[in-house]
Order: structure tokens, then C-alpha cells, then sequence
């Protein structure tokens, strides 16, 4: 997970080449480079597998007597709804990320990588929370963090 998140957060920089026009390749057109698609898949995967693992320790907690703590869901979600809920936020999620991860402003490209990491992270506590409930100590875990 930390070499993902490396890769995610510290991705190689391209070599700029040097035109015939003494231009660099980057002031004549704005190409995507490969590590920014590396980035962008590897933050999707990592999104995918955290939003799964809290999904399925969430369904585990509700089939265990426990209830959900985020309104959108409902305080006891059908399985249903818990798919379909988690299907519509991830691809707004997933359309978000795209949209920061084509920017040609790396203030932006940086920000939409900030917060899928803040995401990331939140889902991952979460998930880590759930996992750790038993039914003699169903408590909750707090709001830690995003969607």
C-alpha cells in the first residue's frame, strides 16, 4: 500500500525535450504523460478497493444487529440500496478524479489527489473499524472522514 500510495502521490517527472523552434515539448502542447495515468489508475484501484473493504465490514456490522451512521444510506440499509448508494458515489467519485487528474493546472491535478487520498484514508479506517465490531461491542467508529 505505501509503494501505491508513492506512486500515487510522487510520480516520476518526463524528460522535457528541446524543439528545432528552441520551445520545450510542454510550452507546444500540453501531452498526458504516462505517470499521470498511472496516477489516475492506481488512485482509482486503491478508491475501488478501500470503498469495497468498508462496504462489505459494513454489511457485516448491520447483519450483526448494527446500524449505519451515514444519512444517505439510512439507519439500516437493504443490500440493495447499500450497492447501489456506494455505485452512484463512486463513479461521482470516480468522474471527479478524472475531471482534477486532466486539468493542466497542477494545483488542481494536486488538490483532486489530496482528496482521494483523504478518501482513501477514511474508507480504510473505517473499513479497519468494522472489522475490529463484534456483537457484544457493537459501537460505533465515528465520523472519520468522506463519502
Amino acid at each position: 500500500m505505501a509503494i501505491a500510495a508513492a506512486i500515487l502521490f510522487f510520480p516520476p517527472c518526463p524528460r522535457a525535450e528541446i524543439h528545432e523552434s528552441g520551445h520545450s515539448a510542454a510550452q507546444l502542447e500540453l501531452p498526458r504523460a504516462k505517470s499521470d495515468q498511472r496516477v489516475f489508475f492506481v488512485g482509482v484501484s486503491l478508491l475501488a478497493a478501500a470503498k469495497t473493504a468498508d462496504a462489505l465490514t459494513t454489511r457485516h456490522v448491520l447483519d450483526l444487529g448494527g446500524s449505519e451512521n451515514d444519512p444517505i444510506f439510512g439507519r439500516h440499509p437493504s443490500v440493495g440500496r447499500q450497492i447501489g448508494t456506494n455505485a452512484a458515489v463512486f463513479a461521482a467519485q470516480y468522474a471527479l478524479f478524472y475531471l482534477t487528474e486532466r486539468n493542466r493546472h497542477a494545483w488542481v491535478r494536486w488538490t483532486g489527489r489530496l482528496w482521494l487520498g483523504a478518501t482513501i484514508t477514511a474508507h480504510t479506517r473505517l473499513a479497519i473499524c468494522n472489522a475490529g465490531l463484534t456483537r457484544a461491542s457493537l459501537s460505533t467508529c465515528g465520523n472519520w472522514g468522506l463519502r
